[in-house]
């Protein structure tokens, strides 16, 4: 029995499959351009090697396009002319950077977009065409910038180093070790002055400790010793200008005028060894810190008895300036006439 085949249901099943092949395909093909695009343009002012037409980009890892044209600038080569199909939506800012990473062993470049999102968004400007996302180095770029700077400060260390080094300086760091080298040496030959030296010190410093209480007693004396010193000095001034006063009220000078001119230079002549003896207890306080252990224990011994006998001194001063002030202020005629009860003159003996 001989079969029969029906060449034309044959030739529609071939045409429905061929077709649907073709639509299968061009669904494929074109079905990416079924999204809207806007397009950006990147200058990028490095090598781009690796970076191909439909390479991805990504917004913070997220795929949002793809590169749609690769160019070099005509009116400037040195810089490439990238052009960016990115999905519409994708948030694109003033601040945005565009920026070329290298994927994997294969080196298949991608271009990456960061922004912190606080800008305004961008914009074409008038005179451009696209608008124009900022480029920012790419990790190799800085890889290659830090490493030429490296070696050029390490050709500059080099440079100095050699200059550093030249014969004259190694004459001069030779010397500088060899006056260390007799430096220590010497320092270790006098290990036992220094030791010595050092303990004189902390015995001077112990003695000052334990002298602490005397010296502040001291201290104290000389500055009631100044106190009473200005006192004698405001009676005197006061005495003086009584005196004054009443030669002024009388034409005439007597014995008891000169007798009182003799006291107060005797006062004065007080006032005036009181102030050597301060000069001294000055110099002694001078000396002590200067002789140290000698001078401390001299200060119980000498200075001392001095700031007694200075005071003594004082005191008798101030009683005869107290007396003679008050008999002027009593009867001021007493420089003229005498006294008149016939006692003896104040501060007499």
């Amino acid at each position: 029995m001989q079969s029969h085949v029906n060449y034309a249901l044959v030739g529609l099943f071939v045409t429905t499959l061929g077709c649907s092949l073709l639509g299968v395909t061009f669904w494929l093909v074109l079905g990416g351009k079924t999204k809207e695009y806007d397009q950006y343009r990147v200058y990028f002012n490095e090598s781009v090697a690796g970076l191909n037409i439909k390479a991805t980009v990504r917004y913070r890892g997220v795929q949002v396009g793809q590169v749609a044209s690769i160019r070099l600038q005509p009116d400037n080569p040195d810089r490439v002319d990238v052009v960016l199909d990115i999905e519409q939506g994708t948030p694109i800012y003033r601040n945005t950077i565009a920026t070329l990473s290298t994927r994997g062993l294969t080196g298949v470049a991608t271009i990456e977009l960061s922004g912190d999102g606080q800008a305004l968004p961008l914009e074409k400007q008038p005179d451009q065409e696209l608008p124009i996302i900022q480029a920012g180095p790419s990790l190799v770029a800085r890889l290659d910038d830090a490493f030429n700077n490296i070696l050029s400060n390490i050709d500059k260390l080099a440079k100095r180093l050699e200059q550093l080094l030249n014969d004259d300086n190694q004459l001069a760091i030779k010397e500088i070790l060899q006056h260390i080298s007799r430096i220590t040496g010497a320092t270790a030959d006098r290990s036992n002055s220094l030791r010595q030296t050092l303990t004189h010190v902390e015995t001077i410093t112990g003695a000052l400790a334990h002298r602490s209480d005397s010296i502040r007693h001291t201290l104290s004396n000389v500055e009631k010793f100044t106190g009473v010193l200005a006192q004698r000095a405001e009676h005197l001034g006061t005495a003086l200008d009584q005196a004054i006063k009443v030669l002024k009220d009388s034409g005439n000078t007597s014995k008891q005028i000169r007798v009182t001119l003799n006291e107060f230079r005797a006062s004065a002549r007080s006032v005036r060894q009181a102030a050597d003896h301060f000069d001294k207890t000055s110099l002694a306080f001078t000396q002590l810190a200067q002789n140290s252990q000698r001078e401390i224990r001299l200060i119980g011994q000498n200075t001392l008895p001095e700031f007694n006998e200075l005071l003594m001194q004082a005191n008798e001063l101030l009683v005869i300036l107290k007396r003679v002030a008050t008999l002027l202020e009593q009867n001021p005629n007493i420089l003229i006439v005498g006294n008149p009860d016939g006692r003896p003159d104040p501060g007499a003996r």
